[in-house]
């Protein structure tokens, strides 16, 4: 079975039943925009014929559209074509999304670009400017002249067969494109959809990109795939009003909504009382968190500031998963709520999960459960010996299973080190995340990345938990990044963004240096760098991950927009550091070339 077959039959089970609403905020009024299956299925279908009359078959496309329905259409349209789309954010005006849309056009090997036609020209502008136009075509998907949606004739479509391309936020490395098939989607679209407790029917509520995985997979397929209405809207409009989703659900009665930790931070720290007032969350039975690390303080926060209108905690559902797996690999099981757990710091250190308990002083480090693989094999295994651990060992997670993707786009070395993971006893393959974490009572707990790890004196440190410490000490805190640079030495930098009109009478100095001593009291070392930069000087990922390695380079080239800084004695006789000025970073790199040890 294909994807495209699963859909078809849905359209037509339920027809003009079900439906997708795009939803605008337009001062306050919600303005609605539907799309009903049998209308997607029809519009699906004459795009599919008009791809096919430009032989598109098995060639790529870029689909660079803005929040909305025509973004569906067109990329069931690939499907139904099989034609391989490559959802991409709308490049516009920054400069690193302009690169990265060039990157993709050349590594994916893309013909032709579909968006819309508010955007055809700016981007057509674009293509001669870096000398593409002639070679890759600009179409506005909203205006063609469309067959009769009769004219379409499915091609051969299995479940090998590759249905589309997601390239990767990058957060580590270089974006790369997963090579996703149509067995792929069916698989994690059930996982999700079991996850959400296998309803006949649902409805769901969500205003995530629909370029990144969790926002296509599990936004916006899955009520076409299992059956439901979906009602979103675009990111801008959640980002300058965040009281719109929470207005949506409480509107519109959804039963499940998904998105990242921060979303949930920015809700509880936006919406006002007088915005809450009237709203009703009780419907929501499954709210999914996931994509980055999940905090024990957003959950808490959220269920104390939303419980009054009906948010409960028992919705809370933290899950794990990535593109390279299509989306979820573990999931909080429907009505269960979040599993925190407390575990010793110095145990953790040693690659070792000691559980602490509460009774104890409240000691150890916090971590929160994410759930229980479904359909999916989870493995916890020793990256350098490849052994398989036992629960409560820390070590790399593996994963086998139906949602793991072929392998990235004419990456054969990068393909065979992902997704050709085997055990010292020859069993596999399994997908290597790159990640690290434990099996605790079938519970998965995800410590960190391999990568990301800070080594300081033989000891392991988890950036996460620095992070989580330091964002603790002053509301002016906001987003931290925590890395290691070699000069002379490990050291370890806590990067801070400030909002230095919330300091109040506390000046920036003293700030970084009330940060240096929580984290040396919690960590026990006593000479942590802190550079507390301006709002947004964080490197974020699409989905909201911190970029570690981005923040540190961007330390080490002198780029960073540095408030205040406070090195440790090592570390200060190696960087000149000095406050940002007109808007630059006027950081002096003085180690050179000096290598920056990740750990791991």
């Amino acid at each position: 079975m294909s994807f495209v077959q699963r859909v078809r039959a849905q359209a037509e089970r339920h027809g003009h039943k079900l439906s997708y609403t795009f939803v605008e905020d337009r001062r306050g009024e919600l303005a609605e925009r539907r799309l009903t299956f049998a209308e997607a299925d029809d519009r699906a279908r004459s795009t599919a014929a008009w791809l096919a009359g430009r032989r598109m078959e098995d060639q790529t496309a870029l689909l660079l559209h803005p929040a909305g329905l025509e973004f569906l259409t067109a990329f069931l349209g690939c499907l139904y074509a099989r034609t391989v789309a490559v959802p991409s954010p709308l490049p516009q005006t920054d400069p690193r999304a302009l690169e990265r849309a060039e990157g993709i056009i050349k590594d994916a090997d893309v013909r032709l670009v579909l968006t819309d036609a508010a955007n055809r020209d700016m981007l057509a502008g674009w293509l001669r400017e870096v000398g593409l136009d002639g070679t890759v075509e600009c179409v506005a998907t909203d205006t063609l002249d469309l067959p009769d949606p009769g004219a379409w004739a499915e091609p051969e479509i299995g479940p090998d067969t590759l249905a589309y391309m997601q390239y990767t936020s990058g957060s580590t490395s270089e974006p790369r494109g997963v090579m996703l098939t149509h067995a792929n989607l069916l698989h994690n679209e059930n996982e999700i959809w079991r996850a959400i407790g296998s309803p006949e029917e649902g409805v769901g509520v969500g205003w995530l990109p629909h370029y990144h995985d969790m926002g296509l997979i599990g936004m916006l397929l899955q009520p076409i795939y299992a059956g439901g209405d979906l009602y979103f809207a675009s990111p801008i409009s959640f980002v300058m009003r965040p009281a719109l989703w929470l207005e949506m659900i409480s509107r519109y009665r959804a039963g499940y909504t998904v998105a990242p930790n921060f979303a949930y931070e920015w809700c509880a720290a936006r919406v006002t009382d007088a915005q809450m007032a009237g709203f009703d969350l009780s419907s929501l039975k499954f709210a999914l968190n996931g994509a980055e690390p999940v905090r024990p303080s957003t959950l808490r926060t959220m269920v104390r500031r939303f419980g009054p209108v009906g948010f409960s905690e028992k919705a809370w559902a933290p899950a794990y998963g990535m593109a390279e797996a299509t989306l979820v690999i573990t999931s909080t099981p429907l009505g269960r709520g979040p599993l925190i757990r407390r575990f010793d710091a110095a145990a953790l250190e040693r690659h070792e999960a000691v559980p602490v308990a509460d009774a104890d002083g409240g000691g150890g480090v916090e971590l929160v459960g994410c759930g229980r693989p479904i359909g999916m094999t989870v493995e916890i295994v020793d990256p350098d010996s490849r052994e398989p651990l036992g629960e409560g060992r820390v070590g790399e997670i593996w994963v086998r299973g139906g949602s793991v993707a072929r392998g990235y786009w004419q990456r054969e070395e990068a393909t065979r080190d992902a997704f050709a993971g085997r055990t010292a006893g020859g069993a596999g393959p399994y997908l290597r995340t790159g990640d690290l974490g434990f099996l605790l009572e079938g519970e998965l707990y995800v410590t960190g990345r391999i990568k990301d790890v800070v080594i300081v004196n033989g000891r392991n440190l988890y950036p996460q938990d620095l992070e989580e410490s330091a964002r603790g000490v002053h509301p002016a805190l906001g987003a931290a990044a925590a890395f290691g640079v070699e000069a002379g030495g490990e050291h370890v930098v806590v990067a801070q963004e400030v909002r230095e009109q919330r300091l109040g009478d506390m000046s920036a100095a003293d700030l970084a240096r009330t940060v240096q001593g929580e984290l040396a009291r919690v960590f026990g070392v006593p000479s942590m760098s802190v550079v507390l930069v301006e709002r947004g000087g964080v490197g974020k990922t699409t989905s909201g991950k911190i970029q570690r390695s981005r923040t540190r380079e961007l330390l080490l080239s002198g780029l960073l927009p540095v408030v205040h800084a406070e090195l440790s004695p090592g570390l200060a006789a190696g960087l000149a550091v000095e406050p940002a000025a007109d808007g630059e970073s006027a950081v002096e790199s003085a180690v050179g070339a000096a290598a920056v040890h990740e750990g791991g």
